[in-house]
């Protein structure tokens, strides 16, 4: 008979080589992917990041109002939540570099947060005020901020209920830096596209980000444009996955690059 150390042994070798199969079968076998009908067949499809920023400010209705006349395929936007809860356009934490206020978007509410105006008399608006425009772009790209793991959590559930209140889940990705986020989004609302932004500042950021994407197996997998030769955008394609590039400005980049999107500030430059 064997000891009840040799057992014990055993069981934790056996676990081990479970979770070890598993998470092979995952990364080199198994594929994931969710049809995604806006996708252009013979080029990228260009999503207008902030809207159009060299026509207007960014993140604006104006600004939105400028990539759709100049025939971006899609908009990509940041969302925020005051201290009301309200869901603003909005990409950083901070107003200072946008209107020279060193306030914080979740310390004010909207009413007070909807009297201040850009250099060139636009707001910062709310999420529900895009709704117009979505009928006349192909797809959206929503990428909620975050300065940290437990931070910009606050948004999914006003998030959850935009989406669910306006059916557009043929046309919407939800994408951000903060893996936790997307993972507590797809728990609560599985239908949702989700995209991981990508960033690689050291070898274990790397590897912290394969585990998450093995995790979350995101629809998307948004990168730098720098990275696209890199061996996780090949693995990326074997998953299944789309790859939309940030932030590409030049032509010569756009013509070389054969993903599936790209996120521009210049989309006349592009088309």
């Amino acid at each position: 008979m064997f000891s009840l150390e040799i057992i014990l042994l055993m069981a934790v070798l056996g676990v081990v080589f479970v979770v070890f199969f598993v998470s092979a079968y995952i990364f080199f076998v198994y594929k994931w992917s969710r049809p995604q009908s806006y996708y252009y067949k013979d080029r990228p499809f260009i999503f207008g990041h902030r809207g159009s920023p060299t026509k207007a400010t960014e993140n604006t209705i104006e600004s939105f109002e400028e990539s759709i006349k100049q025939g971006v395929d899609g908009l990509e936007f940041d969302i925020r939540l005051t201290k009301d809860k309200k869901i603003v356009i909005f990409h950083d934490s901070n107003l200072q570099r946008l209107l020279e206020v060193d306030l914080k978007i979740k310390d004010l509410n909207y009413s007070q947060l909807k009297q201040y105006f850009f250099k060139d008399k636009t707001r910062i608006p709310l999420l529900d005020e895009i709704v117009p425009l979505i009928s006349k772009v192909r797809a959206i790209n929503i990428e909620i901020k975050s300065e940290g793991t437990y931070s910009g959590h606050g948004v999914i559930g006003p998030l959850i209920k935009f989406l669910n209140t306006h059916n557009i889940d043929h046309k919407i990705v939800v994408s951000s830096f903060n893996p936790f986020i997307l993972w507590r989004l797809k728990r609560k609302r599985p239908q949702t596209i989700i995209g991981l932004l990508y960033i690689r500042k050291k070898f274990f950021t790397t590897w912290d980000n394969m585990v998450w994407m093995m995790r979350l197996r995101p629809d998307n997998l948004h990168i730098h444009y720098s990275l696209l030769d890199s061996w996780v955008v090949r693995w990326a394609r074997k998953k299944g996955m789309r790859i939309n590039s940030y932030t590409i400005n030049d032509k010569k980049v756009f013509d070389l690059a054969k993903i599936d999107g790209v996120f521009t500030d210049n989309i006349e430059y592009l088309k």
